[in-house]
């Protein structure tokens, strides 16, 4: 593999993903528990040749972003809902993100297609050289023409190696920025939409249960330091969910050794994000690889 470039790597995994949304659209998941529609994601990545970037996300109407299937979660996805369907693959740690949101309520259809339009006009203002803050117009500016908020504090990124979220945030909102898209380099960029009564942010809800590795240190407990060097070797500093360990490590041992670490502050916790007042919420994400005249979309 070692005449395979960078490139190649992201697009393979942006190849993945586009495939796993594609299955994701076919099935009606209605009424469907998180783990099967978690699994199901994860594993199909896993048979296409690539591993997860990150525990897929299933976020069902309010629920904006970072909610993943736990241990024996027993959610299943409401009926009459809107869905969030985001994945991520990655080869060697190249990763390409993507998401789908899927709509059982007819009252929301507009929405849902409003949003994928919304990442549509903001792909068409992206080249090397182009300031982020355009997409944030763009997007808001759409969102406002279609009678939406965008959530303002939800960002795309840019992509790196082993890194989701490095450094350059794609905004859904204008603001003054000297940020612009370099030529070479990937990003998800992923416009959020709720409805005219929202609130347009979203806040962090009870649920935490996406986590990612902070530091590789040693501490005083030969269990804490043996799960840091599994979690390591198999994610480097991705994020991970406490049910992809449960058959090297108990359901009970996953419950007192990750909290450990994240007092410890050797784990981050990502807290499931929600609209602020409870407000259904809208998304859509592609991966991109900008050029010089403009960009490629990988997903």
């Amino acid at each position: 593999m070692s005449n395979i470039s960078v490139t190649d790597y992201y697009v393979k995994a942006g190849s993945i993903c586009r495939q796993v949304k594609k299955d994701v659209e076919a099935r009606n998941w209605e009424g469907k528990m998180y783990t099967e529609v978690c699994d199901f994601v994860e594993k199909s990545i896993e048979n296409l040749g690539g591993k997860p970037a990150f525990p897929c996300n299933v976020c069902a109407n309010e629920s904006a972003a970072h909610y993943t299937a736990e241990i024996d979660d027993q959610k299943e996805v409401p009926h009459n809902s809107i869905l969030k369907v985001d994945l991520g693959a990655h080869i060697d740690g190249c990763i390409a993100d993507t998401a789908v949101t899927l709509c059982y309520n007819d009252e929301l259809l507009d929405m849902a297609e409003a949003t994928k339009s919304a990442l549509g006009e903001a792909l068409k203002v992206i080249k090397g050289g182009a300031r982020t803050s355009d997409v944030g117009r763009v997007v808001e500016a759409y969102a406002s023409r279609r009678g939406y908020l965008p959530i303002s504090n939800l960002s795309g990124h840019m992509l790196e190696k082993y890194i989701i979220h490095a450094g350059t945030s794609v905004p859904n909102v204008w603001s003054p920025s000297f940020s612009s898209f370099k030529q070479g380099h990937f990003y998800a960029v992923e416009p959020f939409f709720t409805t005219s009564e929202g609130s347009g942010i979203v806040v962090e809800g009870s649920s935490e249960n996406i986590f990612g590795l902070v530091a590789r240190k040693n501490t005083k407990d030969q269990e804490l330091n043996r799960f840091l060097e599994v979690v390591w070797n198999d994610r480097k500093t991705l994020p991970f969910a406490a049910r992809w360990y449960e058959e090297e490590f108990s359901k009970k041992k996953l419950s007192e050794i990750i909290p450990k670490l994240v007092k410890m502050k050797l784990v981050h916790g990502y807290a499931e994000l929600v609209e602020a007042k409870a407000q259904p919420v809208a998304q859509a994400e592609h991966t991109v690889a900008v050029n010089a005249g403009g960009f490629s979309i990988l997903t």
